[in-house]
């Protein structure tokens, strides 16, 4: 099972009765297909870079849920197709990589850094 994110941009004009029912379709559609939603984030009312449907201002919702890929389709067929869905975008979510790995590979190529800095800043040396 994979982890995805879905970025949903609703009209602002949605009612919230509406949008509670496009969600539980939505979290009935991914446990149908074995999936769980992880949690659901609300970024709130903002600007649009342009106006989509004479709207110049949208909802934005982000969904993370866990699913096999066979229900991207299904889903994005679900979202297409409802009309408080203005824009809607799906993504593999990525793991942060972690700390400890980054100070490994720092300290190997630091050395490396520092001689270069050194040797550009006395050209005179050579």
């Amino acid at each position: 099972m994979k982890s995805y994110e879905c970025m949903l941009v609703v009209n602002p004009e949605t009612k919230k009765d509406e949008l509670e029912k496009l969600f539980n379709k939505i979290e009935t559609l991914i446990a149908k297909e074995g999936g769980t939603l992880e949690g659901l984030k609300e970024w709130g009312l903002r600007r649009l870079a342009y106006p989509i449907d004479k709207h110049k201002e949208a909802f934005y919702y982000i969904l993370y849920f866990g699913a096999s890929k066979n229900i991207i389709p299904e889903l994005e067929g679900l979202l297409r197709i409802s009309l408080p869905i203005l824009r809607y975008m799906t993504t593999k979510k990525f793991e942060l990589i972690k700390a400890k790995d980054n100070k490994k590979n720092k300290g190997t190529g630091s050395e490396d850094n520092v001689e270069s800095e050194e040797t550009a800043s006395n050209p005179s040396e050579e």
